[in-house]
């Protein structure tokens, strides 16, 4: 027998598919059940100010996040709250020891902002922050 003839005799190779498939929806299940996703408190009505300098806030897992929107609606964790609900949490706040970040939306009116600050304070709460967006610098 020649080797033309062995050659066009010779079984078609392919490779099986569904094991392959199977493999890979395994490790795609096992990814995102050992991973553990991080969801930064965002309220999506907010536009934060924008600005060039600042720093990045570390810990994030320890922040109490008050967002203050446009109309100047305080929300914490989706719930909209008054100034009696939010000296609530502060309270709890302080107890624990963490640290507070203020973000007001860009056309917030500043006395709202500063009400909730003055909370922050009356409330024993020393450590707080304002958040800004920050933009690269362009020149």
């Amino acid at each position: 027998m020649s080797d033309r003839a062995r050659w066009q005799t010779a079984e078609d190779f392919s490779i099986p598919f569904t094991p392959l498939l199977d493999i890979i929806f395994i490790l795609i299940i096992f990814f995102l059940v050992a991973t553990t996703f991080y969801s930064e408190e965002r309220d999506l009505e907010i536009k934060l100010p924008e600005g060039t300098e600042g720093s990045l806030l570390k810990d994030k897992d320890t922040v109490f996040v008050i967002n203050i929107r446009e109309k100047g609606a305080i929300v914490v964790n989706e719930d909209i709250l008054t100034f009696a609900q939010l000296s609530q949490r502060l309270e709890k706040v302080r107890m624990e020891k963490r640290r507070v970040e203020i973000r007001g939306d860009t056309n917030a009116r500043h006395g709202r902002i500063m009400a909730v600050m003055n909370l922050c304070k009356r409330s024993g709460i020393q450590d707080y922050a304002l958040t800004q967006r920050i933009v690269q610098n362009i020149e």
